[in-house]
Protein backbone atom coordinates (compact mmCIF):
# COMPACT_ATOMS: atom_id res chain seq x y z
CA UNK A 1 0.00 0.00 0.00
CA UNK A 2 1.89 3.31 -1.05
CA UNK A 3 1.29 6.48 0.76
CA UNK A 4 1.59 10.16 -0.74
CA UNK A 5 2.26 13.02 1.02
CA UNK A 6 0.19 16.38 0.00
CA UNK A 7 1.49 19.59 1.01
CA UNK A 8 -0.25 22.42 2.44
CA UNK A 9 2.25 24.99 3.70
CA UNK A 10 -0.60 27.17 5.58
CA UNK A 11 -0.63 23.99 8.08
CA UNK A 12 3.03 24.48 9.14
CA UNK A 13 4.37 27.56 10.36
CA UNK A 14 6.58 29.19 7.63
CA UNK A 15 9.83 28.29 9.53
CA UNK A 16 9.19 24.68 9.78
CA UNK A 17 7.46 24.20 6.44
CA UNK A 18 10.21 22.51 4.73
CA UNK A 19 11.90 20.59 7.87
CA UNK A 20 8.28 18.81 7.88
CA UNK A 21 8.68 18.09 4.37
CA UNK A 22 11.96 16.55 5.06
CA UNK A 23 10.38 14.41 8.35
CA UNK A 24 8.09 13.32 5.63
CA UNK A 25 10.20 12.44 2.89
CA UNK A 26 12.75 10.74 5.14
CA UNK A 27 9.78 8.76 6.56
CA UNK A 28 9.78 7.17 3.35
CA UNK A 29 6.66 8.46 1.61
CA UNK A 30 6.11 7.14 -1.97
CA UNK A 31 5.30 10.50 -3.62
CA UNK A 32 5.07 14.05 -2.93
CA UNK A 33 2.54 16.47 -4.88
CA UNK A 34 3.21 20.06 -3.80
CA UNK A 35 -0.25 21.00 -3.98
CA UNK A 36 0.09 24.62 -2.69
CA UNK A 37 -3.14 26.21 -4.28
CA UNK A 38 -2.39 29.85 -2.64
CA UNK A 39 0.49 30.45 -3.87
CA UNK A 40 1.46 32.79 -7.05
CA UNK A 41 3.04 31.85 -9.67
CA UNK A 42 6.11 33.52 -8.89
CA UNK A 43 5.94 32.02 -5.64
CA UNK A 44 5.05 27.99 -6.69
CA UNK A 45 7.93 28.15 -9.22
CA UNK A 46 10.54 28.84 -5.75
CA UNK A 47 8.36 26.31 -3.82
CA UNK A 48 8.65 23.66 -6.94
CA UNK A 49 12.54 23.90 -7.69
CA UNK A 50 12.90 23.75 -3.62
CA UNK A 51 10.28 20.81 -3.84
CA UNK A 52 12.02 19.11 -6.62
CA UNK A 53 15.54 18.99 -5.65
CA UNK A 54 14.25 17.60 -2.18
CA UNK A 55 12.90 14.63 -3.20
CA UNK A 56 15.54 13.66 -5.46
CA UNK A 57 17.97 13.52 -2.55
CA UNK A 58 15.41 11.24 -1.03
CA UNK A 59 14.97 9.77 -4.62
CA UNK A 60 10.72 10.07 -4.02
CA UNK A 61 8.72 11.11 -6.71
CA UNK A 62 7.56 14.66 -6.63
CA UNK A 63 3.95 15.86 -8.49
CA UNK A 64 3.83 19.67 -9.02
CA UNK A 65 0.52 21.08 -9.04
CA UNK A 66 -1.99 23.33 -10.64
CA UNK A 67 0.86 25.15 -12.85
CA UNK A 68 1.68 22.89 -15.77
CA UNK A 69 3.38 25.47 -17.46
CA UNK A 70 5.75 26.27 -14.60
CA UNK A 71 6.15 22.23 -14.18
CA UNK A 72 6.92 22.11 -17.68
CA UNK A 73 9.66 25.20 -17.56
CA UNK A 74 10.92 23.36 -14.78
CA UNK A 75 11.80 20.08 -16.56
CA UNK A 76 9.00 17.96 -14.16
CA UNK A 77 8.22 14.47 -15.47
CA UNK A 78 5.49 14.52 -12.93
CA UNK A 79 2.34 16.44 -12.53
CA UNK A 80 -0.85 16.20 -10.90
CA UNK A 81 -4.56 18.32 -11.18
CA UNK A 82 -8.06 18.76 -11.24
CA UNK A 83 -10.13 16.80 -13.86
CA UNK A 84 -11.19 20.20 -15.06
CA UNK A 85 -7.93 21.93 -15.35
CA UNK A 86 -7.24 18.55 -17.43
CA UNK A 87 -10.30 18.79 -19.59
CA UNK A 88 -9.35 22.63 -20.23
CA UNK A 89 -5.70 21.02 -20.98
CA UNK A 90 -6.14 17.90 -23.05
CA UNK A 91 -2.58 18.00 -24.16
CA UNK A 92 -0.83 17.33 -20.49
CA UNK A 93 -0.76 13.50 -21.23
CA UNK A 94 1.72 14.53 -23.89
CA UNK A 95 3.96 16.57 -21.29
CA UNK A 96 4.14 14.57 -18.28
CA UNK A 97 5.38 10.84 -17.65
CA UNK A 98 2.93 10.56 -14.83
CA UNK A 99 0.21 12.75 -14.89
CA UNK A 100 -2.56 12.40 -11.54
CA UNK A 101 -6.27 13.79 -11.52
CA UNK A 102 -8.57 14.35 -8.38
CA UNK A 103 -12.21 13.54 -8.61
CA UNK A 104 -15.19 12.19 -7.17
CA UNK A 105 -16.75 9.98 -9.00
CA UNK A 106 -16.88 6.39 -11.11
CA UNK A 107 -18.27 8.74 -14.17
CA UNK A 108 -15.06 10.94 -13.95
CA UNK A 109 -12.80 8.35 -13.44
CA UNK A 110 -13.89 7.37 -16.81
CA UNK A 111 -13.18 10.55 -18.31
CA UNK A 112 -9.87 10.99 -16.46
CA UNK A 113 -8.58 8.06 -18.15
CA UNK A 114 -9.59 8.64 -21.38
CA UNK A 115 -8.00 11.84 -21.35
CA UNK A 116 -4.51 9.97 -20.88
CA UNK A 117 -4.73 9.51 -16.67
CA UNK A 118 -1.73 7.51 -15.17
CA UNK A 119 -3.36 7.24 -11.56
CA UNK A 120 -6.45 8.62 -10.16
CA UNK A 121 -7.06 10.69 -6.40
CA UNK A 122 -10.61 9.70 -5.18
CA UNK A 123 -11.94 11.93 -2.38
CA UNK A 124 -12.82 13.02 0.18
CA UNK A 125 -13.63 9.53 1.34
CA UNK A 126 -14.26 10.68 5.27
CA UNK A 127 -15.20 14.05 6.45
CA UNK A 128 -12.17 16.51 7.14
CA UNK A 129 -11.50 19.61 8.36
CA UNK A 130 -9.95 20.95 5.10
CA UNK A 131 -13.73 20.72 3.77
CA UNK A 132 -15.86 21.37 6.22
CA UNK A 133 -18.72 22.10 4.10
CA UNK A 134 -18.51 19.63 1.88
CA UNK A 135 -20.04 15.93 2.12
CA UNK A 136 -17.45 12.86 1.70
CA UNK A 137 -18.04 10.89 -0.69
CA UNK A 138 -17.82 7.60 0.75
CA UNK A 139 -16.75 4.26 0.97
CA UNK A 140 -19.44 3.02 -1.71
CA UNK A 141 -18.47 6.04 -4.05
CA UNK A 142 -14.50 4.80 -3.53
CA UNK A 143 -15.69 1.20 -4.39
CA UNK A 144 -18.02 2.48 -7.52
CA UNK A 145 -14.84 4.37 -8.48
CA UNK A 146 -12.08 1.34 -7.87
CA UNK A 147 -14.85 -0.69 -10.34
CA UNK A 148 -15.14 1.87 -12.83
CA UNK A 149 -11.47 1.60 -14.22
CA UNK A 150 -8.32 -0.43 -14.19
CA UNK A 151 -5.95 2.27 -13.43
CA UNK A 152 -4.24 2.88 -10.35
CA UNK A 153 -6.86 4.75 -7.34
CA UNK A 154 -5.70 6.28 -4.31
CA UNK A 155 -7.88 7.37 -1.41
CA UNK A 156 -7.99 10.84 0.16
CA UNK A 157 -9.49 12.91 2.41
CA UNK A 158 -10.08 11.96 6.55
CA UNK A 159 -7.60 9.40 6.30
CA UNK A 160 -6.20 8.61 9.64
CA UNK A 161 -5.20 5.72 11.64
CA UNK A 162 -8.02 5.97 13.61
CA UNK A 163 -9.99 5.50 10.05
CA UNK A 164 -7.79 3.70 7.35
CA UNK A 165 -8.94 0.61 8.99
CA UNK A 166 -12.27 1.03 6.87
CA UNK A 167 -10.31 0.99 3.57
CA UNK A 168 -9.23 -2.67 4.43
CA UNK A 169 -10.35 -5.25 1.59
CA UNK A 170 -10.78 -2.40 -1.46
CA UNK A 171 -8.40 -3.11 -4.65
CA UNK A 172 -6.28 0.42 -3.53
CA UNK A 173 -3.19 1.52 -5.13
CA UNK A 174 -2.17 3.45 -1.52
CA UNK A 175 -3.80 6.62 0.40
CA UNK A 176 -3.19 10.05 0.15
CA UNK A 177 -2.48 12.93 3.16
CA UNK A 178 -2.47 15.88 3.98
CA UNK A 179 -2.69 17.20 7.54
CA UNK A 180 -2.08 13.87 9.12
CA UNK A 181 1.68 13.96 7.83
CA UNK A 182 2.15 17.88 7.14
CA UNK A 183 1.19 18.06 10.72
CA UNK A 184 2.43 14.88 13.11
CA UNK A 185 5.89 15.73 15.56
CA UNK A 186 7.02 11.90 14.30
CA UNK A 187 6.27 11.46 10.51
CA UNK A 188 8.15 7.60 10.69
CA UNK A 189 5.32 6.75 13.60
CA UNK A 190 2.82 7.91 11.79
CA UNK A 191 3.03 6.11 8.62
CA UNK A 192 3.96 3.08 10.51
CA UNK A 193 0.66 3.41 12.22
CA UNK A 194 -1.12 3.96 9.14
CA UNK A 195 0.31 0.63 7.69
CA UNK A 196 -0.52 -1.14 10.90
CA UNK A 197 -4.32 -0.32 10.92
CA UNK A 198 -4.53 -1.07 7.25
Amino acid sequence: MRIICISNHSLVQENNYWQQLEKVLAAGVDALILREKTLTPQEYASYALKALILCQRYKTPCLLHSFSNIAKELGAKNFHCSLAYLENHPSLKKDFTTLGVSLHTPEEAKKAAALGASYLLAGHIFPTTCKPDSSPIGIATLQAICAATTLPVYALGGITPQTVGQLQGLPLAGIALMSGLMTCRDAKNYKQQLLKNL
